[in-house]
């Protein structure tokens, strides 16, 4: 089905999510892609995702990547505070996309979100791992600000740092924080304050 979307040759500098081949395309809705999936012409195996009306391939990922997911995902569930959720690689539906970060702090409950997937306003975090995405990442902020997710961090494997942007009122900003590996990052989530040592991330000891 890719292979017939898009040029799977595109390189993630070439996606501003504006920016489009010379040759006829066409953006999809959030209901149209979704009715994909439903349908059954968008499987899994696709591995893709709607980025602004796009539906874009998902990127490969490295040993590092999925090293770092698990850490992290063993982090925030022994940190979260009641109230709170944390989602993996699953869908955040904003009014064109539909993303699937590997990462994502949800308000709620897990029964809230039987029959639809969580909205970015109900995002108190987004994180991409990044090890062949870093472009493609960054190109994301946009969406996830305008769709009221309140943070976002991109952590970007080559450069072993935290790209950290905060969208919340008061603090919104186009260019993000850069935490490097010997950082510790605070999160305050309700009335939870999460420590994270950065060196974790990096060091296998």
């Amino acid at each position: 089905m890719s292979k017939m979307l898009g040029d799977s040759t595109t390189k993630d500098s070439d996606l501003a999510f504006g920016t489009t081949p010379p040759w006829p395309l066409r953006r999809f809705s959030v209901e149209q892609y979704q009715r994909l999936g439903a349908l059954g012409i968008l499987t899994p195996e696709d591995r893709v995702e709607l980025l602004e009306g796009w539906i874009v391939e998902k990127m490969n990922h490295g040993p590092m990547h999925g090293y770092i997911v698990r850490m992290l995902a063993d982090w925030l569930h022994s940190h979260l505070p009641p109230g709170f959720i944390v989602q993996c690689q699953l869908p955040l539906t904003t009014e064109r996309s539909e993303p699937e970060p590997d990462l994502s702090i949800i308000r709620g409950v897990h029964k809230d979100f039987r029959n639809r997937h969580p909205s970015g306003r109900e995002c108190r975090l987004v994180i991409e791992v990044a090890d062949t995405s870093v472009d493609r990442d960054r190109a994301k902020a946009a969406i996830y600000r305008s769709a009221g997710v309140e943070e976002y961090w991109i952590i970007n494997i080559s450069e072993r740092s935290i790209e950290r942007y905060q969208f919340a009122e008061g603090l919104q900003s186009d260019q993000p924080a850069i935490l490097p590996a010997n950082s510790r990052i605070t999160l305050d989530i309700s009335d939870a304050v999460m420590v994270l040592d950065l060196a974790t991330l990096w060091n296998a000891e």
